[in-house]
């Protein structure tokens, strides 16, 4: 019997152990300031370095009103993090993010800034649009973009040279770099693969560690395939386009056989080792940071960055990302947090903490985008210019992971020639369809029966 009763109290010392961890965590932090400022809990996602933002340091020096503590997080925890916080009702009054806005807004994890925008009359025109795009949600703006990347065509000059090709003269079409990629294969005399041209396919897995976009969705972009209805409530893209793009990338796919390919890119890795910098792959499509990556990992590489290619009497296209502000639901401070907000987008602040900064993304504002003190840097006007041929990779906002994950593996198994390029679309577009009427009708619900914050039903 005291053996039973040890063991219920041991139970129940652990639970309040538990329960006194949780209140510890997300027990609202009530400080004592002395300078009267509004205090405002900002969480920003980070890589290695947890280094104190720049625009923090410089908003708290420039005003006495609003105070801006900055915590630190995990990039890979993040999410988690600041949605659990949300549940609780103590999240942070500034979130920063990559994920589409939209799976955050329609879950009313966002407050909406259209009342700030308007009282304060903020020019949204600043902003790239595929930037600003990104940032609605039925009719309401939840976040504000602070950087994005854009991406172009890099190719190495001197392994041009070697093949006899122009340095200066980077193709424009998709045709050319078939054209240009058969004449920069290298083998060994048995036959192994030393350098190849450019890949036509890449992956989940090496899209992810070579910063890299699939040439497949930049061509159908150019030939304006439709994904989805102007609704967002119906995947299209099996359809006629789709497959005879597919069939392009399969036939360029053929100047190099498969297995030859795969094993040649299983030595690619980061840094030092990635297919560009290391000199394995002579044009790859990539962001407009990555000059820093070169010159940090193989300073005097003579390179080139050109626009990406097309298909003959069509645009090119580019893909974009865009980092985001947000005021969580059950902020404390929306105002002081809007602020903030604002400051960081403001032009002259994003130029200077790109001064500042060691390694930048491309900034939101397109203002700041264009000022000569940006453009001066090497190739800077290219990412420019393709960001007005940018689009949003998030196409299905509320079934964006399943979009992805099924379009990449359609793409895989065409590829790896266990299905028809139809087949593989259908089949894809038949699962994605189905969880986006599930999270279509959940939103549809949520909206009926939930009351957004600063939204009028």
């Amino acid at each position: 019997m005291l053996h039973y009763l040890w063991k219920i109290l041991k139970i129940i010392g652990l639970f309040a152990v538990l329960l006194m961890t949780i209140a510890f965590l997300f027990w609202p932090q009530h400080k004592t300031n002395n300078d009267e400022r509004i205090h405002v809990r900002y969480w920003y996602a980070t890589g290695q370095k947890e280094e104190l933002p720049f625009t923090v340091r410089l908003f708290n020096e420039m005003q006495d009103s609003i105070f801006v503590e900055a915590v630190a997080i995990p990039w890979q925890e993040s999410e988690k993090k600041i949605l659990t916080a949300i549940l609780s009702d103590n999240p942070p009054d500034i979130v920063d993010h990559f994920a589409p806005v939209v799976k955050w807004a329609s879950r009313m994890g966002l407050y909406p800034l259209d009342s700030f925008i308007a009282a304060d009359q903020f020019d949204s025109t600043v902003i790239f649009p595929a930037c600003w795009q990104e940032m609605q949600w039925q009719g309401h703006v939840f976040a504000m973009p602070t950087a994005t990347a854009s991406y172009a065509l890099f190719y190495n000059k001197e392994m041009f040279r070697q093949a006899g090709l122009d340095p200066d003269k980077p193709p424009r079409t998709w045709d050319e770099v078939r054209q240009y990629a058969r004449k920069l294969v290298r083998r060994t005399e048995r036959g192994h693969i030393t350098q190849m041209g450019f890949l036509f396919h890449l992956g989940r897995t090496l899209k992810v560690s070579q910063q890299t976009e699939e040439p497949l969705l930049l061509m159908a972009w150019q030939k304006q395939v439709p994904f989805t209805d102007p609704q967002k409530e119906k995947v299209l893209f099996a359809n006629e386009q789709m497959v005879e793009l597919l069939n392009y990338v399969l036939e360029a796919n053929q100047d190099v056989p498969l297995p030859d390919q795969l094993a040649f890119v299983a030595g690619f890795g980061y840094g030092d080792q990635h297919a560009f910098t290391s000199g394995r792959l002579a044009m790859m499509i990539l962001p407009g940071n990555f000059p820093d990556h070169i010159a940090a990992y193989r300073p005097g590489l003579d390179y080139g960055v050109s626009v990406i290619p097309s298909f003959e009497g069509f645009p090119t296209a580019s893909s974009t990302a865009t980092w985001w502000m947000a005021i969580p639901r059950g902020a404390k401070h929306p105002r002081a947090a809007w602020e903030f907000i604002k400051f960081v987008v403001d032009k002259e602040v994003q130029l200077q903490s790109l001064q500042a900064m060691d390694e930048n993304l491309f900034p939101a504002n397109r203002l700041a985008a264009m000022d000569a003190s940006f453009l001066y840097k090497d190739f800077n006007q290219i990412f420019l210019d393709q960001l007005n041929y940018a689009h949003s990779t998030s196409i299905l906002p509320l079934a964006h992971d399943t979009f992805w994950r099924e379009f990449t593996n359609a793409v895989e198994r065409v590829v790896h020639g266990k299905q028809q390029p139809w087949d593989a679309l259908k089949q894809a577009e038949l699962i994605i369809q189905n969880e986006l009427n599930r999270a279509v009708a959940y939103d549809h619900y949520v909206r009926e029966h939930m009351q957004f914050p600063g939204i009028a039903q």
